[in-house]
């Protein structure tokens, strides 16, 4: 468990302690990069403080939670000589021993993301440049531990030139991921965004006609493999299975490609077009569970080498956000044991930072974002919202934002009913069923927004 702590954004609930001690505790733990959240759905495990009731560890347990005595990290963090005098003088000493390093850096003329340099960049004709995602797109982008992870993932499948498989639900950022590195290193990337009425003849190409009469129009996979672009299928398990199979051959090492709907070009060694070694495939998808969602063979599984799983953001990861987009400020987190933190940004609401106590207002509202969340839609669970419609609603940092959003635009009203009235207009209002609003309500109550 004391490992647990060691690492950076760690969301953590506090249990047993009485007003003076739990600041204290939260204050020393918040300061070292972690997240003390209100919620034991949302934390990653428990601090039981002096006064913890019994029944802690059995609610804990239950949640598939560890539980660790205050007293047993201070004594543990003393005898590494960490937390002399801690919950009596405040204690100023870090929990972690590694200092937080530049999570982007230049090294020797090298750009480094955490322990792996990024790809040169790659040279990049003129009528390309428009397929390079531009900086405007990431303004606001929190590098929490989720993100951080799927970037990882992909940053490996593009440096080993293997393809990369993003699954994860909605608004996990896994297309995000892929564009934010893209831009880094001015790589051109076509996304295609897959549906059921997706056909072949997307990816490969078909027959369109001309003044000259009919000629064979690449699709977007030769495109890529010819210009060294990334090719991003968004939705990929959207699309119908047989119609995926066409990519088996793209999916393999060295990728090739015969134009079999064409003039039979065949790309690839010793063929008439050569890949480009900059060209990748890079893939999206929610669960299978989601609806309308087809189920992909083992074979085409299997070939995409890189299947990361990109998690939603808990409370500890909607709080960092808030925060990156209120203050600007970035968390902490943690990569192979070492801790990192990308460089403040402009906020995008600076103006939210008048809000009184806002430290305690982002904290709430990132615990009713995320109990609304899960209480909407649970994979695998009965939702507590809108049990009776077919059509569930599903909250997003997109909500978060536009909440943020509303808030600033009415700087008429008092910061905290200007920031309700948003809540009402994004959460609220799209229930049409009184009992549904009623839920909602006591989630703001819970989280003291009401």
């Amino acid at each position: 468990m004391i490992s647990l702590l060691q690492k950076s954004s760690a969301a953590i609930c506090l249990r047993g302690f009485n007003d003076h001690e739990l600041q204290q505790a939260s204050n020393f733990l918040s300061g070292r990069g972690h997240r003390v959240v209100r919620s034991l759905n949302a934390a990653q495990c428990v601090v039981a403080g002096p006064e913890a009731e019994p029944s802690l560890l059995d609610q804990s347990r239950a949640r598939g939670l560890e539980v660790v005595a205050w007293d047993a990290i201070r004594e543990a963090l003393r005898d590494e000589g960490l937390m002399a005098g801690l919950m009596t003088s405040g204690g100023s000493a870090p929990l972690q021993k590694c200092p937080v390093e530049s999570l982007l850096c230049r090294d020797g003329g090298v750009w480094r993301m955490m322990d792996r340099p990024l790809p040169p960049a790659p040279g990049v004709a003129d009528c390309d440049r428009k397929y390079i995602p531009q900086a405007g797109r990431f303004a606001g982008l929190c590098f929490d531990q989720p993100f951080v992870e799927t970037l990882q993932a992909v940053l490996t499948g593009v440096w080993h030139s293997m393809p990369v498989a993003l699954e994860g639900e909605t608004a996990a950022s896994k297309t995000t991921a892929v564009l934010y590195l893209a831009h880094l290193i001015n790589q051109p990337v076509i996304r295609l965004n897959l549906n059921g009425q997706t056909d072949a003849g997307e990816l490969v190409g078909r027959h369109v006609p001309t003044n000259q009469g009919w000629r064979f129009q690449e699709g977007a996979l030769p495109q890529s493999m010819r210009c060294g672009h990334w090719l991003l299928l968004d939705e990929m398990n959207l699309a119908e299975p047989q119609v995926l199979e066409r990519l088996n051959c793209a999916l393999e090492h060295p990728p090739t490609l015969v134009l079999s709907e064409g003039d039979g070009a065949v790309f690839g060694p010793g063929g008439d077009v050569e890949v480009s070694e900059n060209f990748r495939l890079l893939a999206t998808l929610n669960p299978a569970e989601y609806s309308g969602r087809s189920i992909l063979s083992p074979a085409f599984r299997n070939r995409w080498l890189i299947w990361h799983q990109a998690h939603a953001p808990d409370e500890a990861a909607i709080l960092a956000m808030l925060r990156t987009l209120v203050l600007g400020e970035q968390p902490v987190v943690c990569w192979k044991g070492k801790s990192y933190r990308a460089e403040a940004v402009c906020p995008l609401f600076p103006q939210l930072q008048e809000i009184p106590e806002l430290d305690a207002v982002l904290a709430r509202f990132a615990m009713f974002h995320s109990t609304v969340a899960k209480a909407a839609h649970t994979p695998g669970q009965t939702p507590g919202l809108a049990r009776q419609r077919r059509e569930r609603h599903t909250f997003t940092r997109r909500n978060l934002i536009a909440t943020l959003q509303l808030c600033a635009a009415n700087s008429q009203s008092e910061p905290r009913q200007s920031l309700g009235d948003a809540i009402r207009q994004i959460y609220i209002d799209r229930y049409p069923d009184p009992a549904d609003r009623k839920a909602i309500q006591a989630h703001l109550r819970a989280a003291d927004l009401a």
